[in-house]
C-alpha cells in the first residue's frame, strides 16, 4: 500500500478486501473496524514533557548532589574540628607536663642549694671546733701559739658542693705564725663530718 499524501487520518480499504487505519503520517497495524472495538491510537509522549521530566530528574540530582557535598564538607570539618582539638589538648598536656617537670627542677635545685648553704655553714662550725682545740693545745703546751685563724678543706678531690657525698674528709690547717711573705706557718688537724647524721669528729694532725 501506497502512503497517501495529505489524506486526513481513518480506515482505508485495502487490496485484500480489509481496511487499515491512516493517522496521517503512517499505517497503523489496529484491528478491522468491522469488530466493534474503537480504533486507539499509540499515546505520544511529548517533547515538552520530556524536557520537563528530564529537568525535574536534573533538579533532583543537583540537590542531591549539592546536599551530598553539604553533608561531605561537614564531615570533612567535623574531623578537622577534631583533629586541631585533640591537638590543643596534647599541646597543653605537653605545656603542663613541661612546667610540671620545671617546678621539681626548681624547687630541688632550691633544696640543693640550701643543702649547701648548710655544709658551707657547717665546714664553719667544723673551723671553729677545731681552733678551740688548737687553743687547747696551745694552752697544754702541745703546740705553739698563739691560733691566729683555722681552715678546712675537703681531701681526696672531696667537695662540699657534691650533694651525693654521704662523709666528707677535712683537711684543717691551724695558723700560729704569719710570715710575712703572704704565707703562714702552723699545725695539721683533721676533721671527718657525716652528712647522714650532721655529726662530725676531730683531732690533731693530717687525716
Amino acid at each position: 500500500m501506497s502512503n497517501p499524501q495529505n489524506a486526513t487520518p481513518g480506515w482505508y480499504p485495502t487490496p485484500d478486501g480489509g481496511q487499515q487505519y491512516w493517522d496521517g503520517n503512517q499505517w497503523l497495524s489496529l484491528p478491522n473496524p468491522s469488530s466493534n472495538e474503537q480504533p486507539t491510537r499509540t499515546p505520544r509522549v511529548s517533547r515538552k514533557r520530556l524536557a520537563i521530566s528530564g529537568l525535574a530528574v536534573l533538579i533532583v540530582l543537583v540537590i542531591a548532589g549539592g546536599s551530598w557535598k553539604i553533608s561531605h564538607d561537614s564531615g570533612v570539618r567535623e574531623q578537622q574540628e577534631a583533629a586541631q582539638a585533640a591537638q590543643d589538648a596534647r599541646e597543653t598536656a605537653d605545656r603542663l607536663e613541661a612546667q610540671r617537670i620545671a617546678d621539681i627542677q626548681a624547687e630541688q635545685e632550691e633544696k640543693d642549694g640550701a643543702a649547701r648553704a648548710g655544709r658551707a655553714l657547717s665546714v664553719i662550725g667544723i673551723e671553729s671546733s677545731v681552733k678551740q682545740m688548737a687553743e687547747g693545745h696551745v694552752e697544754k703546751g702541745l703546740v705553739d701559739g698563739p691560733i691566729i685563724d683555722v681552715t678546712c678543706s675537703p681531701v681526696s678531690g672531696g667537695s662540699t658542693d657534691d650533694l651525693t657525698e654521704t662523709t666528707t674528709v677535712f683537711e684543717c690547717f691551724a695558723a700560729n705564725e704569719d710570715n710575712g711573705d703572704g704565707t703562714m706557718s702552723g699545725y695539721k688537724y683533721n676533721a671527718t663530718m657525716n652528712w647522714t647524721t650532721g655529726s662530725y669528729t676531730y683531732g690533731l694532725g693530717a687525716p
